[in-house]
């Protein structure tokens, strides 16, 4: 890690006002029977961030600190004309995270104890939903997002973060997505214009240096 970014992260997280997201991995996300599955998506890299996603939770939650779990659901409630048209039509014709069904439950991570759970029902985590009033309260200054996709429901939630002036940690290796491209070009945009891009062993062993 180049000495410039490991100070920026440092200057991030020195306070412990942080946070950790873990986005929408979910069955009909990450399954290979899942609703992306059906619609032949490459779950591979997907499937491969999902350990690694993990693993980072379990150090977080070693180190005491706030682990909070972001699940889509989807129903007539809340789909709009416009938000069913996305991605050509194809929302409608194989629908993702139903209420109360097994595409909408956690794929291979699960909350624990008093670890939050926010529902969503766009694509960015901040719209329509309490995150901002659980951030503001916990005092919370920083974001590490984890998740999948990268460049969807990662990217805008990183996006509508930065814009509501919280600090940004893209942990690539804890990100999947569906084409390799589209999830470099996220890291590129992030580290560009909405904050910092690091991987996961580096931002653990900044958090337990700074603990020491």
């Amino acid at each position: 890690m180049k000495e410039n970014l490991k100070k920026q992260i440092i200057a991030r997280l020195k306070d412990k006002k942080l946070a950790l997201l873990v986005i929408d991995v979910q069955n009909d996300f990450c399954h290979s029977e899942g609703s992306f599955a059906k619609r032949k998506a490459k779950l591979s890299h997907v499937q491969k961030v999902v350990p690694r996603i993990s693993s980072f939770i379990e150090s977080f939650r070693e180190l005491s600190l706030p682990v909070i779990f972001i699940r889509t659901i989807h129903s007539d409630w809340t789909n709009s004309p416009s938000w069913l048209r996305r991605m050509g039509g194809m929302a409608e014709k194989f629908p993702v995270c139903l209420p109360n069904t097994w595409g909408a439950e956690f794929f291979k991570v699960k909350p624990k104890g008093n670890e939050y759970i926010v529902t969503k029902h766009r694509y960015s985590a901040f719209v329509g939903t309490d995150l901002n009033l659980i951030l503001r309260s916990k005092g919370i200054e920083t974001l590490l997002l984890t998740g999948v996709v990268t460049n969807i429901c990662v990217e805008t939630t990183a996006r509508d973060g930065f814009n509501l002036d919280y600090n940004i940690i893209l942990v690539e290796d804890c990100c999947g997505a569906y084409l390799m491209a589209e999830h470099r070009s996220t890291l590129n945009n992030i580290s560009k214009y909405f904050g910092i891009v690091s991987d996961s062993n580096s931002i653990i062993k900044i958090l337990k240096s700074i603990k020491e």
